[in-house]
């Protein structure tokens, strides 16, 4: 009888979480993206009057306060699906209307992580940081809002760029907003040789560095993907010929500078061995890890990210959750046929 007043709970629970969703879109939209209702409406296929009567209702059952309370965006079926699906703790699923460009839906992956940071990290903790535009756009978000005794923790080297993502500046603008103490690795991400990277890691202070990211509560990154246009090109990280190798040999993201495959496994190349930095079994070793990442063209990172085993909370735009599911599914359904084959 337990068992079943219980599914019976789960089925109701699910079906007042599939009815929130267009609550919750809508007001995302609206006070987030500044969206006036008639363009809401438009995005949504309904009138102008159904949209009206969303806002109206996630102000009355108390689902928007000054800004969307970040909870509610894992309550969106697809943050369900994904959460179900990849073991996660939690999905926080952004809506993205058509008309964002790149830029504005990094912007609101930023906000909403940041969202996620200001309500879930404890005094004491320590943070552990990355690099890439969507990191920085996360601290850019942050509120001026001081944490008892947090510390800030780079995870990985440094860039010879002036790019603002630069993990340096990351983490310094996240230390900054959060009034933390903050711990840098001033080395290069990516040095000469391995002989190099091994004389550093003999430092004292490097080694104290890298100690206290992995001793983090909990990290923040992104998920680059593996394109001639991606971060860490334009950053130089990596050149277009390490691009080109990475792809042949079937890369398709990566986390923190860790390569890895649509299947998760790691893709080495010899320059895995001059990062200086988290490895992937460090990163799996930090609960939680909270992946970043949103836009066109970033779905199969994503997804190859979650196979990895290394994330744990997954912000991301909702057209990158349907085609991770999409993509996902489709892997299943050609293993299942390959077996009954």
């Amino acid at each position: 009888m337990s068992t079943d007043r219980t599914k019976a709970e789960n089925a109701l629970q699910a079906k007042l979480d599939t009815q929130l969703d267009p609550i919750i879109t809508a007001a995302w939209l609206y006070y987030h993206h500044d969206l006036t209702q008639a363009d809401i409406a438009r995005e949504l296929g309904v009138s102008r009057a159904t949209v009206a009567n969303l806002l109206t209702r996630a102000k009355d059952d108390g689902l928007v306060t000054v800004s969307l309370r970040p909870d509610l965006l894992s309550r969106l079926t697809f943050a369900r699906e994904l959460r179900a699906r990849f073991g996660l703790s939690d999905v926080y699923l952004i809506p993205t209307p058509e008309s964002l460009d790149e830029g504005e839906v990094l912007r609101s992956l930023g906000k909403a992580a940041a969202l996620y940071l200001e309500s879930t990290l404890k005094p004491g903790e320590v943070l552990g940081t990355a690099w890439g535009a969507t990191m920085l756009e996360v601290a850019r978000a942050l509120k001026s809002s001081p944490v008892e005794g947090l510390v800030v923790a780079q995870s990985l080297g440094g860039l010879n760029s002036g790019e603002g993502f630069n993990p340096i500046r990351v983490a310094a603008l996240m230390a900054e907003k959060l009034e933390a103490r903050v711990y840098h690795l001033y080395v290069p991400a990516v040095v000469e040789s391995v002989e190099v990277r091994d004389i550093l890691l003999r430092d004292r202070t490097i080694r104290a560095a890298l100690e206290m990211a992995r001793s983090a509560a909990r990290l923040i990154l992104g998920v680059g993907k593996v394109s001639h246009d991606a971060t860490v090109v334009r950053a130089g990280f990596l050149d277009v010929q390490t691009m080109d190798e990475l792809r042949a040999k079937g890369a398709v993201g990566d986390l923190s500078g860790r390569y890895f495959n649509l299947a998760g496994q790691p893709v080495l190349t010899e320059t895995d061995e001059r990062i200086v930095g988290l490895s992937i079994e460090d990163l799996k070793k930090i609960k939680p890890v909270i992946a970043v990442a949103g836009g066109p063209d970033k779905a199969k990172a994503v997804l190859g990210a979650l196979r990895t085993g290394c994330v744990d909370v997954l912000i991301t735009d909702e057209r990158v959750a349907r085609k991770v599911l999409a993509l996902d599914k489709a892997d299943a359904l050609a293993l299942d046929g390959g077996v009954r084959g």
